[in-house]
């Protein structure tokens, strides 16, 4: 029997170029972090060793800094480590990051990254433990083309062994998608794999009896599907179905909110969603708005939105909520003079439709806002 932890995809070093400096100080942080994290699931669940799917770094030219912290987080963790390059840390480059001195000098002793195809034993305390072997399928370049798991066969590696693929690709059935290696989702079958560890889909999914995604342990886009996670793998012996238990690693969870607002209760509805927001100051919201709403209405959106922007590491805006002015609140805008015709104006540029509408909306929103902070 053996038991183990797979996970893949920290891509330790990514940039989040995107995300506030507040944010991307965070979220990189989060994915070192992410290190120790597993080290403490692999003692909590009994792990003899731990399989990383490819991945691990985002990209060969990481700093330095990034490596050596990497490398000092790995020694907490007190039982093997498995690395397989994947397609961000490619190992037939000349600088991939494993070949590099500074992380073969500070690299644990028992971090082993498996930069070819020849099956690995791994080290077991008991002498009358089953041997378990790991047949990795490391990527050598960006963009690999064909399966990189084509060399995996029944002939291949110890027959009496409990047999542990370990790969780094898209399959067939996900459709179209960044990666340009396609993995055969039955290889597990026709390799007789106990088990077969992947990375490269950031969710946590199944692809079949014995093939697993295990998802990157920290979030790192809005998609949901189902990142944040581990896999606690335990297979009783050769040739038995392996049991499978997901384990929730991630520190931040990345929330997507898509609201069509026509009036005050769809607002007040969605500030309930905020307000229900567990671990705000943990968490990344992505808003995608659209409808219409009342001037005065759009002035409470705005100050909601501030609140939310206030509180939550970060926020994403997508779509676009257009001004609606009511009867009453132009009235309250325009009393006369020049103002008055200012906004009859507006409002007729407003109702024409056309390139200039938008605008003329926004213009008499700015106003309306004007109007109630003077009283």
């Amino acid at each position: 029997m053996t038991r183990f932890l797979h996970t893949a995809d920290l891509q330790i070093g990514k940039p989040f170029g995107w995300a506030s400096g507040r944010a991307q100080a965070k979220l990189q942080e989060a994915r070192e972090e992410a290190i120790g994290r597993l080290g403490k699931t692999a003692q909590e669940q009994g792990a003899e060793f731990v399989l990383i799917a490819g991945d691990f770094f985002d990209e060969n030219t990481v700093s330095d800094d990034v490596v050596a912290r990497t490398c000092q987080r790995l020694s907490a963790i007190e039982v093997p480590v498995y690395v397989l390059p994947g397609n961000h840390d490619f190992s037939g480059s000349p600088s991939c990051v494993y070949r590099r001195d500074l992380f073969e000098e500070q690299k644990p002793d028992h971090v082993r990254v498996l930069m070819n195809r020849e099956p690995v034993l791994v080290e077991r305390e008991g002498p009358g433990d089953e041997a378990v072997a790991i047949l990795p399928a490391p990527v050598e370049r960006r963009r690999e083309r064909g399966d990189p798991t084509g060399h995996f066969g029944s002939e291949v590696g110890p027959p009496e062994a409990i047999r542990i693929g370990l790969a780094h690709g898209g399959v067939e059935d996900f459709g179209a998608g960044a990666a340009t290696s396609r993995i055969d989702p039955g290889r597990a079958e026709e390799a007789d794999l106990d088990y077969l560890a992947l990375g490269d889909w950031h969710g946590t999914k199944q692809v079949g009896p014995r093939t697993w995604y295990s998802g990157t342990p920290e979030a790192d886009s809005f998609k949901q599907n189902d990142p944040g996670n581990a896999l606690v793998v335990e297979i009783s012996g050769p040739g038995e179905r392996p049991s499978v238990e997901k384990v929730s690693t991630g520190a931040y969870q990345w929330l997507r909110k898509e609201e069509a607002l026509q009036g005050q209760e769809d607002l007040r509805a969605l500030e309930r969603w905020f307000e229900q927001i567990e671990d705000p100051l943990h968490s990344l919201v992505r808003l995608e708005l659209s409808g219409g709403l009342g001037l005065e209405a759009m002035s409470d959106l705005e100050a909601l939105k501030d609140r939310l922007e206030n509180l939550v590491l970060e926020v994403r805006r997508r779509g676009e909520v257009r001004p609606k002015a009511s009867e009453e609140e132009l009235g309250a805008i325009g009393s006369g003079g020049y103002v008055e015709d200012t906004v009859q104006e507006l409002r007729s540029v407003s109702e024409a439709g056309g390139e200039r509408s938008g605008a003329a909306d926004r213009a008499l929103q700015l106003l309306y806002q004007f109007h109630r902070e003077i009283g």
